[in-house]
């Protein structure tokens, strides 16, 4: 999947290695607080946009980005991928 980021208008391009592909898992945002307590499972989740390229994992809270599958992106909307 590709990565549309709302605020900036534009499609996400991995920082490490400027892939342009995505997976994605929910990831919990762990607290010291709530470690201690044994109460990780009432920490907030994320979502975790996962580079299929590298593995590099880019975290997303709330609603400001969404997935768009690579059938409905125009190629000259993404951004250049040096590697391809």
């Amino acid at each position: 999947m590709h990565v549309f980021v709302r605020p900036t208008q534009r499609f996400l391009s991995c920082h490490v290695c400027e892939g342009l592909l995505f997976d994605r898992r929910e990831v919990k945002m762990t607290t010291t607080g709530m470690t201690f307590f044994d109460l990780d499972w009432l920490n907030a989740s994320a979502t975790g946009v996962i580079c299929v390229r590298c593995g590099f994992v880019h975290t997303f809270m709330g609603s400001a980005f969404q997935f768009v599958p690579p059938e409905e992106v125009k190629p000259g909307d993404l951004p250049v991928d040096p590697l391809a």
